[in-house]
């Protein structure tokens, strides 16, 4: 798989030869009733990229005997996904009238909708949850799905990161000075209970430092494969789609021991470290 991102190791990333996003994707009626999004002309662009997404995703994992909806469990994590809907909403409403608005919209501006409306489209049932933290909430995601696994909740867990572009977040970004890229997609990766073949990867390590606070990993970690992502300033947005990437820049360049380690300004940091299953 083609990885969208190159990573430097010190904190930076940039799109790979692509030209950048700068305004919304304009998403076809066809296209977005292929998502299987309920009303998915009054749902968040995000919503159906994480559909779409999450759909192909699954079939990785579906025809697995052990594989039942009712043990799947789904996190999503947007940063973009509730702004463009309510800027919509009021800007008629402000605008043309609020006659002349869109209701089916008020339902998608809940922030938890892109979890559930995504999960009704993919008949899982483990658990349904969303977080709104960027970078920071893939890697919440990530520990709250091994911790499903630990208490036995799920057998598999879908995590995607998923953003769109809005322009007055984007304008926010701006005068901020912060010239990240936008991202108007998503990227996922589908998480299991138990190994399911030699060289899988498995979470082994999770924690958080402070602002200011040196990283130091525990001694059995020396030598472990370290990716940093460092973003610019305070502001999550169009961070959630990173993780995936990274994990995916990480897991094909390291032994057998990948660290993966996410700052924000005045949050600290997001440790995620991981082990290589050996092979019988």
């Amino acid at each position: 798989m083609a990885n969208s991102f190159d990573f430097d190791g010190v904190g930076g990333y940039r799109l790979k030869d692509e030209t950048p996003v700068t305004c919304p994707t304009d998403i076809s009626l066809p296209v977005m009733r292929s998502s299987g999004v309920a009303r998915a002309r009054s749902a968040a662009k995000a919503t159906v990229f994480a559909a779409l997404l999450g759909k192909q995703l699954l079939e990785t994992v579906s025809d697995r005997e052990n594989y039942h909806g009712h043990r799947v469990g789904v996190a999503v994590a947007s940063s973009s996904a509730i702004t463009p809907i309510a800027w919509e909403f009021e800007a008629v409403g402000l605008r043309k009238g609020w006659d002349k608005t869109d209701t089916l919209l008020l339902p998608s501006s809940i922030p938890s909708a892109i979890t559930t409306q995504t999960s009704a489209v993919f008949d899982t049932h483990a658990a349904a949850i969303a977080f709104q933290d960027g970078i920071f909430g893939v890697c919440a995601a990530i520990e709250y799905a091994h911790l499903s696994f630990a208490h036995q909740r799920s057998d598999y867990f879908l995590i995607i990161g998923a953003e769109e572009v809005c322009q007055i977040q984007c304008s926010a970004l701006a005068a901020l000075g912060d010239q990240r890229p936008w991202i108007d997609s998503a990227a996922g990766l589908v998480l299991s209970g138990v190994p399911n073949s030699a060289g899988d990867w498995q979470l082994a390590l999770c924690g958080n430092s402070v602002e200011g606070m040196a990283q130091v990993l525990p001694e059995e970690w020396t030598g472990a494969t370290t990716l940093e992502i460092d973003i610019e300033s305070s502001a999550t947005l169009f961070s959630a789609p990173l993780v995936p990437y990274a994990l995916h820049h990480l897991f094909v360049n390291a032994p057998g021991k990948a660290v993966l380690s996410c700052r924000l300004p005045g949050r600290g940091k997001y440790v995620l470290g991981f082990t290589q299953h050996a092979s019988c």
